[in-house]
């Protein structure tokens, strides 16, 4: 089951825009978490503050990847993508709905990301996770709540 789980983060984790056809607008009251993802969640996150420092963990375990750091080098704006990821997960976890990025299925059209690289984000994902003290368990329900975005991203 965790190695399932693995494999459908991330493209999930950014393709959480795409959910809702009805346009949101940054400075929303706070959101709901996702289904199953409890309201203490964001909280043990370490807020938005420890958001951001897993979005910038997550980044640097991609530029180490050599599976997928050339796709984010020549189609990323790393600092941009911590933003949006910041945003996003806020998001997801329970904070206010001012994500301001493209859904995730317009985001990586023309990328050709196969699941071997979207496995490595995932795995990315899980070591900033670690990095940031976040326990397995509260990473666990973030990933598997942005799990049903894996088609918008794996492309290939």
């Amino acid at each position: 089951m965790k190695v399932f789980t693995k494999k459908l983060f991330a493209g999930a984790a950014l393709s959480i825009a795409a959910m809702s056809s009805a346009p949101s607008f940054a400075g929303e009251n706070p959101t709901s978490p996702i289904m199953g993802i409890p309201a203490s969640s964001l909280e043990e996150f370490g807020g938005r503050e420890g958001v951001r420092a897993w979005a910038e963990s997550l980044f640097y375990y991609i530029m180490l990847d050599n599976r997928i750091a050339p796709i984010f080098r020549e189609f990323g704006n790393p600092e941009r993508q911590i933003f949006l990821n910041t945003q996003l997960e806020t998001m997801v976890l329970g904070g206010p709905n001012e994500y301001q990025g493209a859904s995730m299925s317009a985001a990586h059209a023309d990328l050709g990301i196969t699941m071997t690289q979207f496995n490595a984000v995932v795995e990315a994902a899980y070591n900033a996770c670690e990095r940031n003290v976040i326990k397995y368990h509260t990473c666990n329900q973030l990933i598997n709540a942005l799990a049903p975005f894996t088609a918008d991203i794996v492309t290939r």
